[in-house]
Protein backbone atom coordinates (compact mmCIF):
# COMPACT_ATOMS: atom_id res chain seq x y z
CA UNK A 1 0.00 0.00 0.00
CA UNK A 2 1.41 3.63 -1.11
CA UNK A 3 2.33 5.54 2.04
CA UNK A 4 0.39 9.14 2.26
CA UNK A 5 0.45 11.42 5.09
CA UNK A 6 -3.11 12.46 6.01
CA UNK A 7 -3.74 16.23 7.66
CA UNK A 8 -7.00 17.60 8.77
CA UNK A 9 -7.18 21.46 9.97
CA UNK A 10 -10.34 22.36 11.54
CA UNK A 11 -10.78 25.68 13.09
CA UNK A 12 -11.93 25.74 16.53
CA UNK A 13 -15.19 26.62 17.22
CA UNK A 14 -14.80 26.96 20.89
CA UNK A 15 -11.21 27.93 21.40
CA UNK A 16 -10.41 31.74 19.80
CA UNK A 17 -7.20 31.60 17.07
CA UNK A 18 -6.47 27.76 17.85
CA UNK A 19 -6.95 25.12 14.78
CA UNK A 20 -7.73 21.78 15.84
CA UNK A 21 -5.19 19.22 13.54
CA UNK A 22 -5.59 15.76 13.06
CA UNK A 23 -2.71 13.67 11.46
CA UNK A 24 -2.95 10.15 9.95
CA UNK A 25 -0.35 7.54 8.79
CA UNK A 26 0.94 3.57 8.49
CA UNK A 27 3.71 3.12 10.50
CA UNK A 28 5.84 1.04 8.09
CA UNK A 29 8.61 -0.70 10.05
CA UNK A 30 7.57 -1.82 13.88
CA UNK A 31 9.82 -0.33 16.51
CA UNK A 32 10.18 3.34 17.83
CA UNK A 33 8.26 5.74 15.93
CA UNK A 34 9.29 9.47 16.19
CA UNK A 35 6.96 12.06 15.71
CA UNK A 36 8.74 15.63 14.68
CA UNK A 37 7.38 19.27 14.54
CA UNK A 38 9.93 21.35 12.60
CA UNK A 39 11.84 23.75 15.09
CA UNK A 40 12.93 26.35 12.10
CA UNK A 41 11.36 27.20 8.91
CA UNK A 42 13.60 27.85 5.58
CA UNK A 43 13.99 31.58 4.88
CA UNK A 44 14.67 32.46 8.82
CA UNK A 45 17.79 31.14 10.22
CA UNK A 46 16.97 30.86 13.76
CA UNK A 47 15.02 27.96 16.05
CA UNK A 48 11.30 29.23 16.60
CA UNK A 49 9.89 26.40 18.35
CA UNK A 50 6.87 26.40 17.06
CA UNK A 51 5.83 23.52 19.53
CA UNK A 52 5.35 26.18 22.03
CA UNK A 53 2.09 26.95 19.94
CA UNK A 54 0.92 23.49 21.18
CA UNK A 55 -0.98 23.02 24.34
CA UNK A 56 -0.87 19.16 24.19
CA UNK A 57 -0.42 15.97 21.68
CA UNK A 58 -2.63 12.26 21.97
CA UNK A 59 -2.67 9.53 19.46
CA UNK A 60 -4.96 6.70 18.72
CA UNK A 61 -4.79 3.08 17.15
CA UNK A 62 -7.34 2.16 14.40
CA UNK A 63 -9.70 0.57 17.21
CA UNK A 64 -9.41 4.13 19.18
CA UNK A 65 -7.07 3.08 22.14
CA UNK A 66 -5.31 5.61 22.96
CA UNK A 67 -0.77 5.31 22.30
CA UNK A 68 1.06 6.59 25.08
CA UNK A 69 3.24 9.06 23.74
CA UNK A 70 6.84 9.85 25.14
CA UNK A 71 7.81 13.60 24.66
CA UNK A 72 11.20 13.84 23.48
CA UNK A 73 12.97 17.69 23.80
CA UNK A 74 10.75 20.03 22.85
CA UNK A 75 9.75 19.16 19.62
CA UNK A 76 9.20 15.33 19.46
CA UNK A 77 7.03 12.71 20.63
CA UNK A 78 7.89 8.71 20.71
CA UNK A 79 6.25 5.50 20.92
CA UNK A 80 6.02 2.10 20.11
CA UNK A 81 4.87 1.26 17.07
CA UNK A 82 3.91 -1.94 15.18
CA UNK A 83 4.28 -2.22 11.04
CA UNK A 84 0.53 -1.71 9.30
CA UNK A 85 -0.83 -0.15 12.50
CA UNK A 86 -2.75 2.82 11.28
CA UNK A 87 -2.11 5.42 13.85
CA UNK A 88 -4.22 9.00 14.70
CA UNK A 89 -2.62 12.20 15.78
CA UNK A 90 -4.51 14.71 17.42
CA UNK A 91 -3.38 18.45 18.46
CA UNK A 92 -4.28 21.74 19.01
CA UNK A 93 -2.21 24.68 17.58
CA UNK A 94 -2.45 28.42 18.40
CA UNK A 95 -2.84 30.53 15.35
CA UNK A 96 -1.99 33.73 16.59
CA UNK A 97 1.37 34.78 14.56
CA UNK A 98 0.43 37.61 12.07
CA UNK A 99 3.20 37.84 9.74
CA UNK A 100 4.21 36.44 6.72
CA UNK A 101 5.78 32.82 8.61
CA UNK A 102 3.06 32.55 10.63
CA UNK A 103 -0.28 30.95 11.06
CA UNK A 104 -3.86 32.90 11.89
CA UNK A 105 -7.26 31.54 12.46
CA UNK A 106 -9.93 34.14 12.99
CA UNK A 107 -13.51 34.37 11.85
CA UNK A 108 -12.38 36.70 8.95
CA UNK A 109 -9.28 34.75 7.59
CA UNK A 110 -7.13 31.71 7.46
CA UNK A 111 -3.49 31.79 7.09
CA UNK A 112 -1.15 28.59 7.41
CA UNK A 113 2.39 28.25 7.00
CA UNK A 114 2.25 24.23 7.32
CA UNK A 115 5.87 23.98 8.38
CA UNK A 116 4.71 25.46 11.60
CA UNK A 117 1.86 23.23 12.60
CA UNK A 118 2.08 19.72 10.49
CA UNK A 119 4.23 17.40 12.50
CA UNK A 120 5.87 14.08 10.26
CA UNK A 121 7.03 10.89 10.97
CA UNK A 122 10.81 11.48 11.09
CA UNK A 123 12.57 9.42 7.99
CA UNK A 124 9.34 9.68 6.26
CA UNK A 125 9.58 13.27 4.46
CA UNK A 126 9.44 12.23 1.03
CA UNK A 127 5.78 10.88 1.05
CA UNK A 128 2.90 12.09 -0.14
CA UNK A 129 0.59 14.24 1.52
CA UNK A 130 -2.88 15.13 1.62
CA UNK A 131 -4.26 18.46 3.28
CA UNK A 132 -8.28 18.97 3.96
CA UNK A 133 -9.13 22.32 5.62
CA UNK A 134 -12.06 23.11 6.93
CA UNK A 135 -13.41 26.27 5.87
CA UNK A 136 -16.51 28.11 4.56
CA UNK A 137 -17.81 27.21 1.25
CA UNK A 138 -18.00 30.84 -0.15
CA UNK A 139 -14.35 31.68 0.79
CA UNK A 140 -12.01 31.52 -1.77
CA UNK A 141 -8.40 30.18 -1.37
CA UNK A 142 -4.79 31.30 -2.87
CA UNK A 143 -2.07 28.27 -2.62
CA UNK A 144 0.63 26.81 -4.50
CA UNK A 145 -0.66 23.09 -3.28
CA UNK A 146 -2.67 21.46 -5.97
CA UNK A 147 -6.33 20.87 -5.03
CA UNK A 148 -7.19 16.90 -5.47
CA UNK A 149 -10.74 17.24 -4.83
CA UNK A 150 -13.14 20.34 -3.35
CA UNK A 151 -11.22 21.03 -0.27
CA UNK A 152 -8.75 18.54 -0.45
CA UNK A 153 -5.12 19.52 -1.36
CA UNK A 154 -2.15 17.62 -1.95
CA UNK A 155 1.69 17.47 -1.95
CA UNK A 156 3.85 15.25 -4.01
CA UNK A 157 6.37 15.27 -0.38
CA UNK A 158 5.84 16.81 3.34
CA UNK A 159 8.97 18.95 1.83
CA UNK A 160 7.15 20.01 -0.87
CA UNK A 161 3.89 20.53 1.51
CA UNK A 162 6.09 22.78 4.37
CA UNK A 163 7.30 25.04 1.60
CA UNK A 164 3.59 26.11 0.49
CA UNK A 165 1.16 27.98 2.36
CA UNK A 166 -2.68 28.21 2.59
CA UNK A 167 -4.75 31.55 2.69
CA UNK A 168 -8.73 31.80 2.85
CA UNK A 169 -11.07 34.58 3.06
CA UNK A 170 -14.29 35.40 2.13
CA UNK A 171 -12.59 37.96 -0.52
CA UNK A 172 -9.57 37.30 -2.45
CA UNK A 173 -8.14 39.41 -4.73
CA UNK A 174 -7.08 37.53 -8.02
CA UNK A 175 -4.89 38.30 -11.13
CA UNK A 176 -3.07 35.87 -13.44
CA UNK A 177 -0.43 36.53 -16.68
CA UNK A 178 1.59 34.18 -18.39
CA UNK A 179 5.17 34.45 -19.47
CA UNK A 180 5.62 31.37 -21.79
CA UNK A 181 4.91 28.37 -20.10
CA UNK A 182 5.11 29.85 -16.85
CA UNK A 183 1.99 31.32 -14.46
CA UNK A 184 2.39 33.68 -12.63
CA UNK A 185 -0.71 35.00 -10.17
CA UNK A 186 -0.66 38.13 -7.80
CA UNK A 187 -3.53 36.93 -5.05
CA UNK A 188 -4.03 38.91 -1.75
CA UNK A 189 -6.42 40.06 1.32
CA UNK A 190 -6.92 43.58 1.51
CA UNK A 191 -8.41 46.84 -0.20
CA UNK A 192 -8.58 46.44 -3.94
CA UNK A 193 -7.20 49.98 -4.75
CA UNK A 194 -3.68 48.57 -3.58
CA UNK A 195 -3.61 46.44 -6.24
CA UNK A 196 -3.76 49.11 -8.84
CA UNK A 197 -2.66 48.87 -12.97
CA UNK A 198 0.92 50.60 -11.67
CA UNK A 199 1.71 47.23 -9.53
CA UNK A 200 0.61 44.40 -11.15
CA UNK A 201 2.39 45.44 -14.42
CA UNK A 202 5.97 46.55 -12.41
CA UNK A 203 5.28 42.79 -11.09
CA UNK A 204 4.88 41.64 -15.05
CA UNK A 205 7.96 43.57 -15.80
CA UNK A 206 10.05 42.15 -12.86
CA UNK A 207 9.41 38.64 -13.45
CA UNK A 208 9.78 38.55 -17.28
CA UNK A 209 13.03 40.18 -16.79
CA UNK A 210 14.24 38.14 -13.87
CA UNK A 211 12.89 34.87 -15.94
CA UNK A 212 15.37 36.16 -19.33
CA UNK A 213 18.11 37.18 -17.20
CA UNK A 214 18.71 33.70 -14.99
CA UNK A 215 17.57 31.78 -18.25
CA UNK A 216 15.92 28.93 -16.65
CA UNK A 217 12.81 28.84 -14.17
CA UNK A 218 12.88 25.61 -11.60
CA UNK A 219 8.83 26.32 -11.56
CA UNK A 220 5.73 26.44 -13.64
CA UNK A 221 3.50 28.31 -11.54
CA UNK A 222 4.16 31.18 -9.35
CA UNK A 223 2.47 33.13 -6.84
CA UNK A 224 2.67 36.80 -5.77
CA UNK A 225 0.31 36.07 -2.36
CA UNK A 226 -0.43 39.30 -0.08
CA UNK A 227 -1.98 40.05 3.37
CA UNK A 228 -2.45 44.14 3.45
CA UNK A 229 -3.18 45.06 7.34
CA UNK A 230 -4.47 47.80 8.93
CA UNK A 231 -1.22 48.61 11.33
CA UNK A 232 1.99 49.36 9.90
CA UNK A 233 3.61 46.16 8.60
CA UNK A 234 6.47 44.73 6.40
CA UNK A 235 7.31 41.15 6.19
CA UNK A 236 7.99 38.71 3.64
CA UNK A 237 8.79 35.17 3.23
CA UNK A 238 10.20 33.09 0.31
CA UNK A 239 8.92 29.84 -0.74
CA UNK A 240 9.58 27.85 -4.03
CA UNK A 241 6.21 28.49 -5.73
CA UNK A 242 5.63 31.35 -3.92
CA UNK A 243 6.04 34.32 -1.27
CA UNK A 244 3.54 35.85 0.94
CA UNK A 245 3.94 39.51 1.53
CA UNK A 246 2.22 40.94 4.68
CA UNK A 247 2.41 45.13 4.64
CA UNK A 248 0.37 47.97 5.83
CA UNK A 249 -1.42 49.93 6.51
CA UNK A 250 -3.43 50.26 3.47
CA UNK A 251 -3.87 54.39 3.73
CA UNK A 252 0.25 54.96 2.70
CA UNK A 253 1.35 54.27 -0.50
CA UNK A 254 2.65 50.53 -0.55
CA UNK A 255 3.88 50.74 -4.17
CA UNK A 256 7.24 50.90 -3.60
CA UNK A 257 7.70 48.75 -0.25
CA UNK A 258 5.55 45.69 -2.53
CA UNK A 259 7.65 45.90 -5.74
CA UNK A 260 11.30 45.68 -3.99
CA UNK A 261 9.82 42.90 -1.79
CA UNK A 262 8.68 41.04 -4.57
CA UNK A 263 11.59 41.35 -6.32
CA UNK A 264 13.85 40.18 -4.12
CA UNK A 265 11.47 37.14 -2.51
CA UNK A 266 10.92 36.25 -6.55
CA UNK A 267 14.68 35.75 -6.59
CA UNK A 268 14.32 33.49 -3.65
CA UNK A 269 12.92 30.92 -6.12
CA UNK A 270 16.93 30.76 -7.68
CA UNK A 271 18.98 31.69 -4.68
CA UNK A 272 18.09 29.64 -2.04
CA UNK A 273 14.89 27.35 -3.04
CA UNK A 274 17.14 25.86 -5.99
CA UNK A 275 20.85 27.02 -5.44
CA UNK A 276 20.99 25.96 -1.95
CA UNK A 277 24.02 25.79 0.60
CA UNK A 278 25.31 21.70 0.72
CA UNK A 279 24.24 22.20 5.07
CA UNK A 280 20.59 23.14 3.86
CA UNK A 281 20.53 20.04 1.10
CA UNK A 282 18.25 18.47 2.21
CA UNK A 283 16.21 20.60 4.72
CA UNK A 284 16.91 18.92 8.40
CA UNK A 285 13.92 20.81 10.53
CA UNK A 286 14.89 19.14 13.45
CA UNK A 287 17.77 21.05 14.35
CA UNK A 288 19.50 24.28 13.78
CA UNK A 289 21.58 23.98 10.80
CA UNK A 290 24.79 26.20 10.43
CA UNK A 291 26.19 27.49 7.32
CA UNK A 292 28.57 29.91 6.49
CA UNK A 293 27.21 31.46 3.40
CA UNK A 294 23.95 32.80 4.35
CA UNK A 295 25.09 35.92 3.47
CA UNK A 296 25.39 35.03 -0.34
CA UNK A 297 21.87 33.84 0.07
CA UNK A 298 20.35 36.97 1.23
CA UNK A 299 23.21 39.75 0.06
CA UNK A 300 23.25 38.79 -3.40
CA UNK A 301 19.02 38.55 -3.56
CA UNK A 302 18.90 41.92 -1.15
CA UNK A 303 21.56 43.62 -3.87
CA UNK A 304 19.66 42.16 -7.44
CA UNK A 305 16.34 42.26 -5.90
CA UNK A 306 16.71 46.10 -5.91
CA UNK A 307 18.83 46.28 -8.81
CA UNK A 308 16.17 44.01 -11.08
CA UNK A 309 13.86 46.76 -10.13
CA UNK A 310 15.81 49.46 -12.62
CA UNK A 311 17.41 46.83 -15.09
CA UNK A 312 13.40 46.38 -16.06
CA UNK A 313 12.55 49.55 -16.27
CA UNK A 314 10.76 49.80 -12.81
CA UNK A 315 12.54 52.08 -11.02
CA UNK A 316 14.25 55.22 -12.40
CA UNK A 317 17.94 55.56 -12.58
CA UNK A 318 17.74 58.31 -9.61
CA UNK A 319 15.43 56.42 -7.77
CA UNK A 320 17.79 53.22 -7.96
CA UNK A 321 20.52 55.19 -6.61
CA UNK A 322 18.70 56.31 -3.96
CA UNK A 323 17.46 52.85 -2.84
CA UNK A 324 21.13 52.13 -2.88
CA UNK A 325 22.39 54.46 -0.68
CA UNK A 326 19.91 53.50 1.76
CA UNK A 327 21.26 49.98 2.09
CA UNK A 328 24.70 51.21 1.99
CA UNK A 329 24.00 53.38 5.01
CA UNK A 330 21.90 51.17 6.74
CA UNK A 331 25.85 49.27 6.65
CA UNK A 332 28.16 51.91 7.11
CA UNK A 333 25.94 53.90 9.70
CA UNK A 334 25.10 51.26 11.79
CA UNK A 335 27.45 48.52 11.50
CA UNK A 336 30.37 49.69 9.53
CA UNK A 337 32.52 49.34 12.76
CA UNK A 338 31.35 46.23 13.54
CA UNK A 339 33.71 43.01 15.18
CA UNK A 340 32.43 40.04 12.87
CA UNK A 341 33.03 38.80 9.49
CA UNK A 342 30.22 37.98 7.14
CA UNK A 343 30.52 34.16 7.82
CA UNK A 344 30.74 34.58 11.69
CA UNK A 345 27.36 36.75 11.66
CA UNK A 346 25.83 34.19 8.86
CA UNK A 347 26.17 31.43 11.71
CA UNK A 348 25.54 33.70 14.17
CA UNK A 349 22.03 34.44 13.18
CA UNK A 350 21.32 30.87 14.87
CA UNK A 351 22.51 32.61 18.00
CA UNK A 352 21.55 36.32 18.23
CA UNK A 353 18.30 36.02 15.83
CA UNK A 354 16.93 38.94 13.65
CA UNK A 355 16.72 42.04 16.12
CA UNK A 356 19.81 44.11 17.90
CA UNK A 357 22.76 41.83 19.11
CA UNK A 358 25.15 43.35 21.20
CA UNK A 359 27.08 46.86 20.38
CA UNK A 360 29.36 46.18 17.56
CA UNK A 361 29.56 42.46 17.55
CA UNK A 362 27.05 41.39 14.15
CA UNK A 363 26.67 42.58 10.75
CA UNK A 364 23.70 42.25 8.42
CA UNK A 365 24.00 39.35 6.04
CA UNK A 366 21.11 41.28 3.95
CA UNK A 367 23.02 44.95 3.71
CA UNK A 368 26.82 44.22 4.07
CA UNK A 369 26.11 41.02 1.85
CA UNK A 370 24.51 42.99 -1.05
CA UNK A 371 27.72 45.60 -0.73
CA UNK A 372 29.42 42.38 -1.59
CA UNK A 373 28.01 41.36 -4.53
CA UNK A 374 27.66 44.69 -5.55
CA UNK A 375 31.35 44.73 -5.65
CA UNK A 376 31.18 41.28 -7.54
CA UNK A 377 29.21 42.78 -9.92
CA UNK A 378 31.43 45.82 -10.69
CA UNK A 379 34.54 44.33 -10.24
CA UNK A 380 33.34 41.83 -13.22
CA UNK A 381 31.92 44.50 -15.31
CA UNK A 382 35.23 46.42 -15.14
CA UNK A 383 37.28 44.03 -15.60
CA UNK A 384 35.31 42.81 -19.13
CA UNK A 385 34.17 46.47 -20.16
CA UNK A 386 30.18 44.62 -19.24
CA UNK A 387 30.79 41.24 -21.49
CA UNK A 388 30.63 39.59 -18.00
CA UNK A 389 28.42 40.41 -14.97
CA UNK A 390 26.90 38.54 -11.77
CA UNK A 391 24.44 37.12 -13.89
CA UNK A 392 27.04 35.12 -15.03
CA UNK A 393 27.84 34.09 -11.52
CA UNK A 394 24.42 33.09 -10.76
CA UNK A 395 23.94 31.56 -14.07
CA UNK A 396 27.08 29.15 -13.70
CA UNK A 397 25.83 28.67 -10.15
CA UNK A 398 22.31 27.62 -11.34
CA UNK A 399 23.58 25.40 -14.29
CA UNK A 400 26.89 23.49 -11.35
CA UNK A 401 24.20 23.54 -7.99
CA UNK A 402 20.59 24.28 -8.34
CA UNK A 403 19.83 22.25 -11.55
CA UNK A 404 21.58 19.41 -10.57
CA UNK A 405 20.08 19.46 -7.03
CA UNK A 406 23.82 19.43 -5.54
CA UNK A 407 24.24 21.98 -2.55
CA UNK A 408 27.26 24.20 -2.91
CA UNK A 409 30.04 25.20 -0.13
CA UNK A 410 31.61 28.21 0.79
CA UNK A 411 34.53 27.53 -1.86
CA UNK A 412 32.40 26.37 -4.41
CA UNK A 413 31.42 30.07 -4.25
CA UNK A 414 34.53 31.13 -4.67
CA UNK A 415 35.45 28.81 -6.92
CA UNK A 416 32.95 30.39 -9.43
CA UNK A 417 33.37 33.70 -8.75
CA UNK A 418 36.82 33.58 -9.51
CA UNK A 419 36.26 31.42 -12.97
CA UNK A 420 33.75 33.67 -14.12
CA UNK A 421 36.44 36.38 -13.05
CA UNK A 422 39.68 34.51 -14.82
CA UNK A 423 41.92 35.01 -11.50
CA UNK A 424 42.38 34.21 -7.83
CA UNK A 425 40.52 36.51 -5.74
CA UNK A 426 42.23 35.64 -2.28
CA UNK A 427 42.60 39.17 -1.32
CA UNK A 428 38.77 40.01 -2.35
CA UNK A 429 37.61 37.41 0.09
CA UNK A 430 39.81 38.00 2.27
CA UNK A 431 38.76 41.66 3.01
CA UNK A 432 34.93 41.60 2.16
CA UNK A 433 33.62 38.40 3.08
CA UNK A 434 36.49 37.21 5.63
CA UNK A 435 37.36 40.15 7.73
CA UNK A 436 36.14 43.09 9.13
CA UNK A 437 38.05 45.76 7.91
CA UNK A 438 36.22 49.15 6.93
CA UNK A 439 35.39 49.08 3.32
CA UNK A 440 34.46 52.54 2.27
CA UNK A 441 37.73 52.60 0.62
CA UNK A 442 37.88 49.91 -1.59
CA UNK A 443 34.06 50.24 -2.18
CA UNK A 444 34.85 53.71 -3.23
CA UNK A 445 37.53 52.41 -6.12
CA UNK A 446 34.56 50.52 -7.48
CA UNK A 447 32.18 52.86 -7.86
CA UNK A 448 34.29 55.58 -8.78
CA UNK A 449 34.39 52.82 -12.92
CA UNK A 450 30.73 53.79 -12.37
CA UNK A 451 31.44 57.46 -11.88
CA UNK A 452 29.83 57.53 -8.12
CA UNK A 453 31.33 58.08 -4.91
CA UNK A 454 30.40 57.54 -1.44
CA UNK A 455 31.37 60.68 0.99
CA UNK A 456 30.57 61.53 4.04
CA UNK A 457 28.60 65.21 5.12
CA UNK A 458 26.68 66.98 7.69
CA UNK A 459 23.32 64.97 6.48
CA UNK A 460 25.40 61.68 6.93
CA UNK A 461 26.25 59.16 3.84
CA UNK A 462 25.56 60.80 0.35
CA UNK A 463 26.30 58.86 -3.03
CA UNK A 464 27.62 61.74 -5.37
CA UNK A 465 28.13 61.69 -9.17
CA UNK A 466 31.13 62.36 -10.51
CA UNK A 467 29.80 64.16 -13.09
CA UNK A 468 26.39 65.83 -14.00
CA UNK A 469 25.49 63.28 -16.24
CA UNK A 470 25.66 59.53 -15.59
CA UNK A 471 28.69 57.91 -17.29
CA UNK A 472 28.65 55.29 -20.27
CA UNK A 473 29.51 52.27 -17.73
CA UNK A 474 26.86 53.63 -15.23
CA UNK A 475 24.19 53.70 -18.20
CA UNK A 476 25.54 49.88 -19.03
CA UNK A 477 25.40 49.01 -15.30
CA UNK A 478 21.99 50.47 -14.65
CA UNK A 479 20.39 49.33 -17.70
CA UNK A 480 22.09 45.85 -17.50
CA UNK A 481 23.44 45.27 -20.69
CA UNK A 482 26.16 42.92 -21.57
CA UNK A 483 28.15 44.07 -24.84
Amino acid sequence: MKQVAFYQLTPSETEEHFLNIVFRFQVVNSGNIKLQLPIWRPGRYQAQHFSKNIPQVRAFDETGDEIKLNKKGTSAWEFQGKEGQNVEVRYAYYAQQADAGGCVSNQEMLYVNFITCLMFVSGQEEIPCEVKVDIPKAWKVSTSLKEKKSGLWSAATYRELVDSTFMANEEIFQHHWELGDVHFWAEGIGPSPVFQVKLLEAYRKISAFQLEWMKHFPVSEYRFQHWIKEEAFYHGVEHRSSTMMVLGPPDRDLYDDLIGLASHELFHVWNIATIRPKELWPYQYAEEVYFPTAWFVEGVTTYLGDWFLVASGVYQKEEYLASLLGNLKLHFERDGASKQSLIESSIDLWLDGYGKAIPGKRVSIYYKGAIVALAMDLMIRKKFEHRKSIRDVMVLMNDRFGIKQQGYALADVYQVVEEVYEASLTNFWHLWVEGNDPLEGPLNELLDFVGLKLESSDRGLLLNQLSEDLNLDCQHWLQGLIK
